[in-house]
């Protein structure tokens, strides 16, 4: 593992431009999205989730540097919470421009038929991603050890995430822990809403 790995830090807004692109790039051949050659519309799928959920308790966009170069970003909150008003409809509205109104509406729908809710506290993992250049070097399981202590010490009883099977971060998320709670049909792939106990 060649580099020197900074710690792990809470990153300034100041940094975010910088968190979109290793997302854009970790989500652009994405299998629930569809193709998307310039990048467009890859970039505007974590600057909407950023924007609907800055607010949320304890949204929390954390990075790992290697080198002085940012190679890998996590974005969390507290489950359960829901942008309302003006700030929902924008972020349906961009979603939308992402996926397409047909598979954005019938992944929505399915997922939201299938949501359940839980009197234990959980801290959601929204998008995880590393930089192309430091794939396979443990920086996806390192910054998600990360997240099990921050979610403890605000008292979460667990992480949750939804993540579609048959990928390499399902294979991860299963291997530091995960296991799957349901799994949603949907036409291009099964979905899963996985979650990480925290005892």
């Amino acid at each position: 593992m060649g580099g020197h790995v900074n710690r792990i830090e809470t990153l300034a807004e100041t940094r975010r431009s910088e968190a979109i692109d290793i997302l854009a790039n970790a989500f652009r051949d994405h299998p629930m999205f569809p193709p998307d050659p310039t990048g467009r519309r890859s970039r505007l799928m974590p600057a909407a989730i950023f924007d609907a959920f800055a607010d949320a308790p304890d949204a929390t966009l954390f990075g790992i540097s290697r080198d002085d170069e940012l190679a890998c970003v996590a974005f969390v909150f507290a489950d359960g919470y829901e942008p309302g008003g003006l700030a929902l409809l924008w972020f349906l509205w961009r979603m939308v421009r992402v996926s397409g109104l047909q598979a954005y509406s019938t992944m929505a729908r399915r997922v939201k038929s299938e949501n359940y809710s839980s009197d234990e506290q959980r801290l959601e993992l929204m998008m995880l991603g590393t930089r192309g250049s430091y794939q396979g070097q443990g920086l996806g399981r390192k910054m998600l050890r990360h997240l099990f202590d921050f979610a403890r010490e605000r008292g979460y009883a667990s992480v949750v995430l939804e993540v579609p099977k048959q990928t390499p971060a399902f294979r991860l998320y299963l291997s530091e822990g995960f296991e799957v709670e349901k799994e949603i049909s949907l036409p291009i792939m099964p979905l899963c809403m996985m979650r990480r106990r925290l005892d």
